[in-house]
């Protein structure tokens, strides 16, 4: 038995002399950049398709002037604060330049 452990324990591991594990960790990355850049261009084509969009199409200064004045002045009732015309026009021209 003694010739057995003997010679278990002799027994030299298998060491590879070089490794892919670099070549694949760089292989993953270069993928999850590439992935990464297409998705990034598919937002940003998006995004420029609705700018032009809102470019093209702006809304006009009387377009829906009147439901927002009356949703600010719920608002404001519902919180009971006070309000002039002139905050109304200065909170609609301020939500218009956005």
């Amino acid at each position: 038995m003694n010739k057995l452990l003997i010679g278990i324990t002799r027994i030299p591991k298998y060491q590879p002399r070089f490794s892919f594990s670099k070549a694949l960790k760089d292989k993953d990355k270069g993928d999850e950049k590439a992935f990464f850049s297409k998705e990034d261009q598919k937002l940003m084509s998006k995004l420029i398709k609705k700018m032009k969009e809102a470019s093209e199409h702006p809304q006009t200064a009387g377009s829906n002037n009147a439901e927002d004045k009356e949703e600010l002045q719920k608002i404001f009732n519902r919180y009971r604060v006070n309000y002039t015309d002139a905050l109304i026009e200065e909170i609609l021209n301020w939500k218009r330049s956005d």
